[in-house]
């Protein structure tokens, strides 16, 4: 792999068609960007995909098929780590987990089919125009000075909460290739009305399957895309790319995930805020310039 501009991608220069280039800087890039991503990822309750997708973006040029498929993959390991150190803990929630994982499960396969059929210049713009609206949302309620919600009981199940969270996390997840938890967190705080550790512990222990489903689907589907040209990457790029972010994003997961139990809980949310609005702003030039 090499730091190229996008031109080199859209024309199939550096993918599909000639080995990548694994040079040392290349593998530390990639080794950083997997490790910041986990470690926003394990401390706010995402995939880590909100910051790894558009980095290797803008480092790299566009190739959003190759990224998503690399990145589902990746946001697995951030989810498993990042869910080994919420357990135990009790922020776990087994009254919506359960449920969010089988709707977000299949709500990804929708997403994966739908995103395969989108131009990628709309994927980018999607996903920009997501994670502006979820930066906003949080600035907005930063700005009002809501406190965290009070720790609850586990009851019964939460039949409505669990399949409205998982359903759009999910579909979210296979559409854009992110972990979900960037809507599931959300939800699971405003109308679930559970406090931001017990909303960032259990949208990562349902990112789990909803990613590996995900992430199954789409790299199944590289070898389709490629024979209808909308990428020039191969299963092989994707598990290449996986394997050089995964192992530095299961370490930045774990780190999260303690980081969780020990910052305050506006200063989460205000990293948050302002990861998203970068994400964001980028993630829509981009699309705009594919």
């Amino acid at each position: 792999m090499k730091l190229v501009d996008a031109e080199a991608f859209r024309t199939g220069t550096c993918y599909g068609g000639e080995a990548l280039d694994w040079s040392p800087i290349n593998l530390a890039a990639i080794a950083v960007i997997g490790l910041i991503g986990g470690t926003l990822g394990g401390l706010l309750g995402l995939g880590g995909s909100v910051f790894i997708i558009p980095t290797v973006t803008i480092l790299f040029g566009p190739q959003y098929h190759l990224y998503q498929a690399a990145a589902l993959i990746t946001n697995v390991c951030v989810a498993a780590a990042a869910t080994r150190k919420h357990r135990g803990r009790g922020t776990i929630r087994r009254d919506v987990v359960p449920v969010m994982s089988v709707a977000g499960g299949c709500a990804a396969l929708i997403g994966v089919t739908t995103s395969n059929t989108i131009p990628t210049g709309w994927l980018y713009i999607l996903f920009g125009g997501f994670v502006c609206y979820a930066s906003a949302a949080e600035l907005i309620a930063l700005a009002r000075r809501k406190p965290d919600a009070a720790e609850q009981p586990v009851g019964e199940t939460r039949w409505v909460l669990a399949i409205c969270a998982g359903g759009i996390g999910g579909f979210l997840s296979g559409l854009l290739g992110i972990g979900g938890g960037a809507i599931m967190v959300p939800i699971l705080r405003k109308f679930g009305k559970l406090p931001l550790k017990q909303a960032v512990a259990s949208s990562a222990c349902a990112m789990i399957p909803i990613c590996i489903i995900g992430a199954a689907w789409k790299n199944t589907s590289i070898p389709a895309l490629a024979a209808e040209g909308k990428t020039t990457a191969t299963v092989s790029d994707a598990l290449s790319l996986a394997g050089v972010l995964s192992p530095m994003a299961i370490v930045g997961a774990t780190l999260g995930a303690v980081l969780v139990y020990r910052l305050p809980a506006a200063l989460i949310r205000g990293i948050l805020s302002v990861l998203l609005a970068y994400v964001g702003v980028r993630m829509i030039m981009s699309g705009l310039a594919t």
